[in-house]
């Protein structure tokens, strides 16, 4: 009797290793799938956070990194109305435009030569609906926007050519 007895004392082990073995290779395999949906879940939200700031942000930097004296000029560009941030690049003058076409804020380097511009002859940045520049004599800049899930974005800057 002792000889079964060790057979199935030996059987219950076998199993319980195995059984052992199993509950790892699950709980590894939830971890597995957990950890994946936590980080699905955050690069989704770094995105989003990064789309809605970026258009504020954009704007910002660009207006900043031409404010000189003349250099920030609002103009009414075929039928859109434009935020033009001039720059001389070897004694040649160009311009950045800045507006909105078709659900998006454009980017246009040009030569200045605004009869010629056409709003879909510039790059993509962005989502946006809407685009209204607005300069105060006081020297301070507004960009009324509106990004492409509908919400309000504010930019002002007080231009520092102004002063």
């Amino acid at each position: 009797m002792s000889g079964k007895r060790r057979n199935i004392q030996h059987s219950m082990q076998g199993v319980f290793v195995f059984v052992l073995l199993g509950l790892f290779a699950v709980m590894s395999t939830l971890m597995v799938l957990l950890g994946a949906q936590m980080y699905r879940n955050t690069v989704d939200h770094a995105t989003a956070n990064n789309e809605d700031r970026i258009l504020g942000a954009y704007v910002r930097s660009m207006i900043r990194a031409q404010d000189a004296a003349d250099m920030v000029v609002i103009q009414d560009l075929g039928g859109v109305k434009a935020l033009g941030l001039r720059d001389i690049l070897d004694d040649e003058e160009y311009c950045t435009w800045l507006y909105c076409y078709e659900g998006s804020l454009y980017e246009q380097f040009t030569d200045r030569t605004e009869d010629d511009l056409e709003p879909q002859g510039g790059t993509a940045i962005c989502p946006a609906r809407s685009f209204e520049p607005e300069l105060g004599g006081d020297g301070l800049l507004t960009v009324r926007m509106v990004d492409g899930k509908g919400e309000p974005c504010v930019v002002q800057v007080a231009l520092r050519c102004a002063q």
